[in-house]
């Protein structure tokens, strides 16, 4: 395949492509302006608070731990220093968009080719949700960056290796602090290293360093959490109740309000409740929990609209109401084609390779097929698979490759066989 692949041509095409993904997000967020809806609202109320000096807290001043504490962080950082302006929001959100893309390609370059990357890189430049997303005040792309930069460090060349587990560590922590889910990663990446090498003294000393790293970097806000609560709360207390909303008798298996007219001590009280309330459904109704759980692996899949939904007020105040459902339609498209691809790419991965290489060459398979398991048995819908978006542009990038591999095979015989 003819793809130029110095190192020259790989710093000039990648500088192509952000300038064609900064052109489309500029144009995106000259268009739609921002205007909250749903999390984003209180993503911006706790900004505010932390960056007053009042901590991270609810309007009305009550100190809490419920969501991760990651988002919001960033944002009062932001709102303190350039003061409380959606317009940094829309700054950070093109750095994250412009780095997560970066990442991508890298890992894309060092897990396949620099045609995979290329490819990679156009993908992601143009996905319509990832677009969409440089006017939202979200947790998604912040996550996203943080796992990537942790994969970055993990699966880098370098002969430091203490060095590359405590950066790597170090990042994992921050998507943690974003989202939770990232504190088993490290260990699935640990994992996964050790039966590629069966090196015991590696994945000792591994271990050992992505748990003390991890616990120095999480125990201030798991102290605050203890001088708060009385109780132990690493990150956030919104597990049990997420999982009640997967799990409950009304449940659609995504996104529901928790009960009303409940009285709790604490949120801690409050979030065993929640998953005590869940277990106790899921024991009384073990065919109703499979077969949702059958429907939350559709809904974690099936489409890829949130990015449109978030923007619904911008959208309207634009006078573009027509415009809602073929941006639905555009980004739910985008998104299951780029499925399809990544499901082609697994069958020739796992044909020529077979399925045990191929799950242990690159952390893809595990890293899906770890969130897809997560949400199919809490809450699902589109807003949660976010995390394996960088896991399916990569993927759907090394399809194309390997498509126009194809074509240009077969156009090069074509015209082999009529001369």
């Amino acid at each position: 395949m003819s793809f130029l692949t110095s190192s020259d041509a790989y710093t000039r095409n990648l500088l192509i492509i952000i300038g064609l993904a900064l052109l489309v997000r500029i144009l995106w967020l000259v268009m739609i302006p921002v205007i909250p809806v749903s999390d984003s609202v209180m993503y911006h109320a706790f900004a505010q608070s932390i960056s007053s000096g009042s901590g991270y807290a609810y309007p009305e001043g009550h100190l809490t731990a419920y969501w991760p504490v990651g988002t919001p962080a960033i944002y009062g950082a932001l709102y303190y220093v350039f003061g409380e302006n959606y317009n940094v929001i829309v700054g950070l959100n093109l750095v994250v968009g412009i780095a997560t893309l970066v990442l991508m390609m890298s890992l894309a370059r060092q897990w396949f080719n620099v045609g995979t990357a290329y490819l990679v890189g156009l993908v992601y430049a143009f996905w319509p949700s990832q677009i969409q997303f440089t006017t939202v005040l979200a947790s998604e792309m912040l996550f996203n960056v943080f796992m990537l930069l942790g994969l970055y460090f993990w699966y880098k060349n370098t002969p430091n290796q203490l060095v590359k587990w405590l950066l790597s560590a170090a990042f994992f922590v921050a998507a943690a602090y974003v989202r939770p889910i990232a504190l088993l990663i490290p260990f699935i990446l640990i994992g996964i290293t050790f039966l590629n090498t069966f090196n015991f003294k590696q994945t000792i000393l591994a271990s050992i360093v992505t748990v003390l790293t991890m616990a120095i970097l999480i125990s201030p806000w798991a102290m605050r959490n203890y001088d708060l609560f009385g109780e132990v709360v690493l990150i956030s207390t919104n597990g049990g109740p997420v999982f009640w909303m997967g799990n409950n008798p009304d449940s659609t298996g995504e996104y529901m309000p928790l009960k009303e007219g409940l009285h709790f001590d604490s949120e801690v009280e409050r979030a065993e409740y929640y998953k005590s309330q869940a277990v106790a459904h899921i024991k009384e109704e073990p065919a109703l929990f499979v077969r949702r759980m059958a429907k939350r692996f559709v809904d974690y899949y099936r489409s890829e609209n949130i990015g449109v939904v978030w923007n619904l007020e911008g959208i309207k105040a634009i006078n573009a109401e027509k415009m809602v459902m073929p941006l639905k339609i555009i980004s739910s498209g985008y998104w299951l084609l780029l499925v399809i691809l990544s499901i082609y790419a697994l069958v020739l991965l796992i044909r020529e390779r077979g399925l045990i290489p191929v799950s242990l060459q690159t952390p893809i398979i595990a890293l899906i097929g770890y969130n897809t398991v997560l949400h199919t048995i809490i809450a699902s819908g589109d807003r949660y698979h976010f995390p394996i978006i960088p896991f399916i542009g990569i993927l759907a990038g090394y399809a194309l490759f390997r498509l126009i591999e194809r074509w240009q095979s077969d156009k090069q015989n074509g015209a082999i066989y009529t001369q």
